[in-house]
């Protein structure tokens, strides 16, 4: 059976850490920043990216009512780069038929207009003046710039009618915000962006512009002042052309395109089916000899099927994903996508990387002793810096690393980490936390012996361990605090510098 390393070429892009902070946003679209081929060779086609091409391009060609589309999603989860997408395709008729051809044929080949606007610009002549800027029409809206006066939705119509546009409104909330503090007579720049685009907004809903799309971003997690105008704009649209604006989401969680996005950007081949399905069969095996120790419920036909439809990421990347994308300030889909590729440049490192030893890309399989892995850990959780020098991986040898050595293998430190991934979820009433079955379930693997997992080494890290807990409901997981209660004084000094463990002591 072949390894990772034989299966899985990942892209150069991976290793070179100065483009893991690459973030493309909707100006590097309207300066021509953006290579088409190395975008889409690098970015998978969601569900919902699908759908709205297929949105706006029946728009373009005038088929569609709908005129205006918003992106629902928090930050990181894909909007902008769906924008980008959009963008491109309408720019570059050439990819039009090879992104797309599955799900629409557009029937005209010339390039649209793309105009984009991202609210971390802060344009002299308001928002309505870059767009008639970038169109090439900045002299129409010359009785709307000294002073700033919202343009009308003829004024829009005139501006706009003729046109094949694709618009892009990108992270409108932090514009507004800081709008709100420049003044216009006795109001501000807010309220009169606000009416400006209240005003397009419907003006779109007339025949002279059938083909013109406007998309909109939401980011009403974020900015609460922000995207209340944002509300009252699409509120007003409503009000006015009696519909409202057509919902995407541009990364759908629940399935498994998250799997297919984190192939498509971090791998340059495509996996044979006849190799997926001997690895996927080998970890059934594995899940079995469990299940007859009575020591995991899962079925070995149901997690073989996870494996085919997650390789090379182990089935429980996911859920263990699910649990801390909404923490606080990561960027969910591109948080992730940062995180993996870490972990995948560890693995496949020349040097040091075990891609040879691997068959999976599992949670467990983090560097912590890596100043990158431990950054990207701390971005999302910062709070488990303690927990992970003393008990995990450290210098001194934390806890685990002293447990393997006794031990003779690296099953504790595998534990350890799993169990970490598994607790890093910040917000409140998220879950936290495995149980034993479920660790069991998911180091379960071709040439591993997890017979010891329950029996010995869950007790010896529970006893051991100074930040290890168990909730009420069974869940081993790591916590900010020390569990005092469980720690024996000698033990911890013992075990901290000394591999030779007192085997059996459970507390």
């Amino acid at each position: 059976m072949k390894n990772l390393k034989q299966l899985c070429h990942p892209r150069q892009s991976v290793f070179d850490k100065s483009r893991r902070d690459v973030v493309l946003d909707i100006t590097d679209l309207t300066e021509g920043k953006i290579d088409p081929t190395a975008f889409f060779a690098e970015n998978y086609i969601t569900q919902g990216m699908r759908s709205l091409n297929q949105a706006v391009f029946k728009r373009l060609e005038g088929h569609s009512d709908d005129g205006v589309f918003k992106l629902t999603q928090t930050m990181g989860g894909g909007k902008t780069h769906n924008m980008i997408a959009v963008g491109l395709l309408a720019n570059h008729p050439e990819f039009r038929q090879k992104i797309m051809g599955e799900v629409y044929q557009t029937s005209f080949q010339e390039p649209a207009k793309v105009i984009g606007f991202t609210g971390r610009e802060n344009p002299r002549y308001g928002i309505w003046g870059h767009i008639a800027e970038q169109l090439g029409k900045r002299d129409l809206f010359r009785d709307y710039y000294d002073p700033l006066e919202a343009p009308g939705q003829s004024a829009w119509v005139n501006l706009l009618k003729g046109e094949k546009v694709v618009i892009l409104l990108d992270e409108l909330p932090p514009y507004f915000q800081a709008a709100k503090a420049k003044q216009i007579g006795n109001s501000d720049l807010a309220v009169v962006t606000t009416q400006a685009l209240s005003n397009l907004l419907a003006a779109i809903g007339k025949e002279e512009l059938k083909h013109v799309a406007l998309i909109i971003s939401d980011l009403t997690a974020n900015y609460s002042e922000g995207s209340e105008m944002i509300t009252q704009m699409l509120d007003n649209y409503t009000a006015e052309v009696n519909r409202v604006s057509k919902n995407f989401t541009p990364v759908q969680q629940t399935g498994d395109e998250i799997y297919h996005i984190l192939r498509t950007k971090l791998f340059r081949n495509e996996t044979p089916d006849s190799d997926v399905a001997e690895i996927a069969g080998a970890y059934a095996n594995a899940i079995k000899e469990a299940r007859q120790m009575d020591i995991t419920t899962e079925t070995p036909e149901r997690f073989a099927v996870a494996v085919k439809d997650s390789f090379p990421f182990h089935p429980a990347i996911k859920d263990l994903y699910a649990r801390f994308k909404e923490n606080p300030g990561f960027m969910q889909t591109r948080g992730l996508i940062r995180f993996m590729r870490t972990v995948v440049s560890r693995m496949w490192d020349e040097n040091d990387g075990w891609a040879d030893h691997a068959f999976l890309i599992s949670p467990q399989d983090i560097d912590l002793h890596d100043s990158d892995t431990l950054t990207e850990i701390a971005s999302i959780n910062s709070t488990l810096t303690n927990a992970i020098s003393h008990d995990i991986a450290g210098n001194p040898p934390a806890v685990a690393e002293n447990l393997d050595a006794a031990f003779g293998n690296d099953m504790a430190t595998k534990t350890a980490k799993l169990i970490l991934v598994s607790s890093l979820a910040t917000v409140q009433n998220s879950i936290r936390g495995l149980k034993d079955s479920e660790i069991v379930r998911n180091l379960c693997a071709p040439g591993i012996n997890i017979s010891e997992i329950q029996s010995k080494i869950l007790p010896e890290l529970k006893t051991n361990c100074w930040y290890l807990h168990i909730d009420n409901a069974g869940n081993f997981l790591f916590k900010n605090v020390q569990n005092v209660c469980d720690l024996k004084p000698k033990q911890r000094e013992t075990l901290h510098w000394n591999a030779e463990l007192p085997m059996g002591e459970s507390g």
